[in-house]
């Protein structure tokens, strides 16, 4: 298992002015609930494959990330908005994955999570943050490089690296 520093809950605003609550994901307490912001989730939002589709994958894909890695969620209402997942790799760097469900997106909040993220990461002496996007996600490439990452690997998809250090 990961250990990591604390992790503190946050309320923040996003553009709409909503209060959204960004908290720790407890995998025993919160999967329920994170397996149903998947199923709810878009297909057409989806980002080299991920998330599933079918409800086994979701559950296989959310095990995973649960058993690897360590998470935080956007609350809203109860209601899962936002996952962001990093998982440790053998270079003392993290691979990152974000999904916002769709109602909330262009609001800022997966902004909010990545700049939490990322001082978290800092303060749990990571090296790098890594991330995966497709090359046609014009948004997200915008939001990546505003925080400071860099096209490592530019092909087919983006490779994209933040360093922590």
């Amino acid at each position: 298992m990961l250990k990591i520093p604390n992790f503190n809950s946050v309320i923040v605003k996003d553009r709409k002015g909503e209060e959204i609550l960004i908290r720790k994901y407890d995998h025993l307490r919160d999967r329920d609930k994170l397996i149903e912001m998947y199923v709810n989730y878009d297909p057409q939002f989806r980002c080299l494959g991920l998330p599933p589709i079918n409800l086994e994958a979701i559950k296989g894909w959310i095990d995973y990330l649960g058993e690897n890695g360590f998470a935080i969620i956007a609350e809203k209402d109860g209601k899962f908005v936002g996952h962001l997942v990093i998982v440790p790799t053998e270079k003392n760097e993290v691979d990152l994955t974000i999904f916002v469900h769709q109602y909330y997106q262009n609001r800022g909040l997966g902004q909010e999570m990545m700049k939490l993220i990322i001082e978290f990461c800092k303060k749990a002496g990571f090296d790098a943050i890594t991330l995966v996007t497709e090359r046609t996600n014009a948004r997200a490439i915008h939001v990546y490089k505003k925080l400071g990452f860099e096209i490592v690997a530019p092909y087919y998809e983006y490779d994209m690296r933040l360093p922590l250090r």
